[in-house]
């Protein structure tokens, strides 16, 4: 026999509990059981009504505060990830990426002359270009249109977490977080 308990929301079978069946446990069929652990695994709750039986109710709404700070998690996450087609996201490599981005610059800036730094060395080295400046002027290239990306990716980040914000219900904060995943996927 099958049993529900208010008391501790939990089921028990007589074959297995035995003696340690809670004393407010009510018997249920096993399709009662069977139908509260289907509707259950598909985000119901199992409650007790006044006379203890288990009902299904919908889970509680969760209050706004928590639903915008899932939703500003969520739009830093698809930001990141944004990020992660343009960039390596690996430890060290935005420092490696300022390093060479400076030193191509640097070296610009000297006309090109002087020792070549090491980064921009290395660019041309690996990418098998014909002299250190065709390498520094595509590291400050590719460094102008990350900048770009990055500046787009930022602005729709940042405009998206400031309207989550200000909104006034669930509804319209997963409209915003939509918009934003949406946006910041097609990037």
């Amino acid at each position: 026999m099958l049993f529900y308990s208010e008391s501790t929301g939990g089921f028990y079978d007589s074959a297995i509990h035995g003696g340690s069946i809670p004393p407010d446990a009510i018997e249920i069929t096993a399709n009662e059981h069977q139908q509260l652990i289907d509707a259950q695994s598909n985000g119901k709750r199992i409650a007790a009504d006044e006379s203890g039986r288990p009902i299904l109710q919908d889970p509680p709404v969760p209050a706004l505060a928590e639903v915008k700070s899932i939703a500003l998690a969520a739009i830093d996450t698809t930001a990141g990830a944004a990020r992660a087609r343009y960039i390596t996201v690996a430890t060290g490599q935005e420092a490696t990426y300022l390093m060479k981005g400076q030193q191509a610059r640097d070296y610009a800036a000297a006309g090109y002359s002087g020792p070549v730094p090491l980064m921009v060395a290395a660019e041309q080295a690996a990418a098998g270009d014909a002299s250190p400046q065709a390498a520094a002027d595509r590291i400050i290239a590719e460094e102008a249109a990350w900048s770009a990306k990055a500046a787009q990716i930022e602005q729709e980040r940042r405009s998206r977490k400031i309207a989550v914000a200000a909104a006034a219900d669930a509804e319209a904060v997963a409209a915003i977080r939509a918009a934003a995943e949406t946006a910041l996927q097609a990037m």
